[in-house]
């Protein structure tokens, strides 16, 4: 298998992004007096004129806490490094109307750009007197003491007969920020609606039906900081705060600290020098970068290890030296192989009745070593471990067995009796007889009767029903007036599976993809997935076997449970895929990016391949499982991070706002790190944006004439996500 880079780092395909500058509700968050007044034009008639009649209505919305499921997705992500000196922070909100739900600041301030209440604020270490060394420390305090406000800070000014009763008592978060910085962090409010807007569709946003019936693209609400992150290294909290109830920075000359409410937050670290962009990181794994290169997943031996070639062959074919202890306690050398392998493993040999009853019939001979093979042994163990760990499955599997013991021990007798029946039948003779003897049946005639009656019935629900099954249908049977041997014994219409069958087999099937197996079974060595590292593999079919046999080996009579398995198996053809082959990812792109997109086809890139489990087995590892070997793999940002800031050499790439062409490259670029009139270095030592400056210097080169819109600012500082292609060529498949 060998690999081969297609374009190392370059932008994402395109993706149906609109930006909308806003989204106003209907009305806005506060208390409402609704006057209702009716006058007859007949003045004159009696009743004419109604009492008006008035009604208090509170418009309620968020406003002290926000809902931690609102928050669709933040960037930079929490608690991660890399080199965000280019990027402005931003938090992406489900409610897309949250932003524009209520007013910034207090004392009747005018808001015709409609910028939002709430903004992220970026602080450092040592900016935060309550948090220096910016964890995300924050102050507890409730409702009613943030209204009654406190000597040694500047609170927000609410009307506390607008706020809900019932909240008054609820805890909040606050942060007390130095008055001076916060007017070097905050904007104007005039530049405030630039750094909010609304997005719709992406490939993360899922579809919605509106009430036209059709299908339409989840919006989100997208909040951006001015604020770049230092060039040197540093760690810095990102909150989410309210602006309403306070005055515009720089408006009150005291020198109190200002408190405000956070809504949310949280700590990266920025490191210049770190190494660990997107690109860097995706770059690991183009060939030759050792063994950060995509690989096949198979253990190396060090290259002055001088093995024979037969034990170099086994090690090029996934096994792994282990030792392995008989059953009389002696230790020997063994040979491991798990379910991911470098090749296509050969079909395992099945007993007659297919399934293999215990695990020593699996461990097989390695000619050339002569030693043993045990990793279908240990497959079988691991898939009875696990099945006997689960309680419920254990029960549902037993009791699925005792049942289909009981009706086929049933169906046995019935026809044991039918078979007595029929040659005790009376022989033929005159007509008057036979009818007599219709009339009259005979006591082996009634007892047959009453076993494919409703006693039939009633005894095998007393012996193996469950609780929850309720009770068979009873069914009233004629008296026969004749008897035939190759009737069935039962009713032959067709019936669905028992709810333990259907139970058991989804178990099986969610075990065939390898869920809750131990990693150490699936990499048996760490050498194996280095840091950095992405394998492919094929997932071997006869191991995955072997588990499922020995998860179903509790309670089974190789004679007396054919028939349970053969429902079993046909159940388990019906839930889906069996995995053929997978990758498994060890980076810091998994913690990094947590919907990492990872896209694999066939057939020179042109078929997708199914994605059956994506599962992430550690802080760093991705497991990905595949219907198919894919040819092509695309490891891509996710492109609900659509990321808001600079190019590495400092430059805004100007794109198109045309109709038809929105977001298109124009293949020029606006210096914005190296122009101190758009970046602005504060006393604090903060690099911030000069939003209306920006804004009117973009719009001189896409929209000549006519100011910018959020929006329309917000396309020109996307950074589109970068992805990596790498195909493979030679793959076994």
């Amino acid at each position: 298998m060998t690999t081969q880079p297609t374009e190392p780092s370059a932008p994402a395909g395109n993706t149906p992004v609109t930006f909308y500058d806003h989204l106003l509700p209907g009305i806005e968050a506060g208390r409402y007096r609704i006057t209702v007044d009716q006058q007859l034009p007949a003045e004159q008639l009696p009743g004419a004129r109604l009492d008006p009649v008035e009604q208090i209505v509170d418009v309620r919305a968020a406003q002290f806490r926000l809902d931690p499921s609102w928050v669709h997705a933040v960037y930079p992500a929490p608690h991660s490094q890399g080199p965000f000196h280019g990027l402005l922070p931003h938090i992406t909100l489900n409610p897309a109307a949250l932003p524009w739900e209520r007013e910034p600041f207090t004392g009747n301030v005018q808001n015709p750009a409609r910028a939002p209440w709430p903004a992220l604020l970026l602080f450092g270490e040592g900016e935060l007197p309550g948090d220096p060394n910016a964890l995300g420390t924050t102050a507890s305090v409730t409702v009613r003491a943030l209204l009654d406000g406190d000597a040694a800070v500047s609170g927000p000014a609410l009307d506390r007969n607008a706020v809900d009763p019932a909240l008054l008592d609820t805890p909040c978060r606050v942060v007390d920020v130095p008055r001076d910085l916060l007017a070097q962090l905050l904007p104007e409010l005039s530049d405030l609606a630039f750094l909010a807007h609304v997005r719709s569709g992406g490939e993360d946003a899922a579809p919605a039906e509106g009430q036209d019936g059709r299908l339409r693209q989840e919006a989100h609400a997208v909040i951006t900081t001015a604020r770049f992150p230092a060039t040197a290294q540093g760690r810095y909290v990102a909150h989410l705060v309210s602006l309403e109830g306070h005055a515009p920075a720089g408006a009150q000359a005291d020198g109190k600290p200002v408190r405000l409410v956070s809504l949310h937050s949280w700590t990266f670290t920025s490191c210049p020098e770190s190494g660990d962009s997107f690109s860097r990181l995706a770059g690991r794994f183009a060939p030759g970068h050792g063994e950060h290169s995509a690989a096949p997943l198979c253990p190396t031996p060090a290259a002055d290890a001088n093995l024979p070639e037969e034990l170099g062959t086994l090690l090029e074919q996934g096994m792994v030296p282990m030792t392995h202890i008989t059953d009389s306690g002696e230790r020997a050398l063994a040979w491991y192989s798990g379910p991911f392998l470098p090749r296509v493993a050969p079909g395992l040999p099945r007993p007659a009745d297919g399934h293999f009853p215990d695990a020593d019939g699996l461990l097989l001979h390695e000619p050339h070593t002569g030693t043993f093979a045990t990793g279908y042994a240990c497959a079988w163990n691991v898939g009875r471990a696990l099945a006997l760990a689960d309680p419920g499955f254990a029960t549902t599997l037993v009791r699925l067995r005792h049942q289909g013991r009981l009706r086929r021990a049933t169906d046995r007798q019935y026809a044991t009796y039918r078979r007595q029946l029929f040659h005790n039948a009376p022989s033929a003779g005159p007509a008057p007889r036979m009818a007599a003897r219709a009339a009259a049946p005979t006591p082996r005639e009634q007892f047959e009767e009453l076993l494919r009656g409703d006693a039939l019935d009633a005894l095998a629900e007393s012996f193996a029903a469950p609780d929850d099954a309720g009770p068979r249908p009873r069914t009233v049977r004629a008296a026969p007036t004749a008897y035939r041997l190759d009737a069935p014994p039962r009713s032959s219409a067709p019936q669905s599976a028992p709810s333990d069958a259907r139970e058991t087999a989804a178990w099986l099937a969610r075990l065939r993809t390898l869920s809750g197996v131990p990693f150490d079974c699936l990499v048996p060595d760490q050498r194996m997935l280095p840091p950095e590292s992405l394998r492919l593999f094929h997932v071997d079919r006869g191991w995955l076997d072997a588990l499922l046999d020995g998860a179903r080996s509790l309670d089974r009579h190789p004679g007396a449970d054919t028939a349970t398995d053969a429902e079993l198996d046909g159940l388990l053809d019906g839930h889906g895929s069996v995995p053929a082959a997978g990758l498994l990812l060890r980076s810091a792109l998994v913690p990094g990016w947590p919907t990492l997109r990872v896209e694999a086809h066939a057939a020179s890139g042109t078929v997708p391949v199914e994605v059956i489990r994506r599962e992430a087995l550690g802080a760093d590892v991705l497991l990905m499982l595949f219907d198919r070997m894919p040819d092509r793999l695309t490891i891509s940002e996710p492109h609900q991070g659509l990321h808001f800031g600079m190019d590495d050499q400092g430059n805004v790439a100007l794109r198109s706002l045309a109709p038809g062409e929105v977001g298109r490259p124009l293949g020029r670029s606006v210096p914005v790190g190296a122009d101190p009139a758009l970046t602005v270095t504060t006393p604090a030592g903060a690099r911030v944006l000069d939003l209306g400056r920006l804004a009117a210097r973009l719009a001189e080169d896409v929209k000549p004439g006519s100011p910018l819109s959020p929006a329309e600012f917000a396309v020109q500082l996307v950074r589109a996500p970068e992805q990596l292609t790498l195909s493979f060529e030679g793959t076994t498949r």
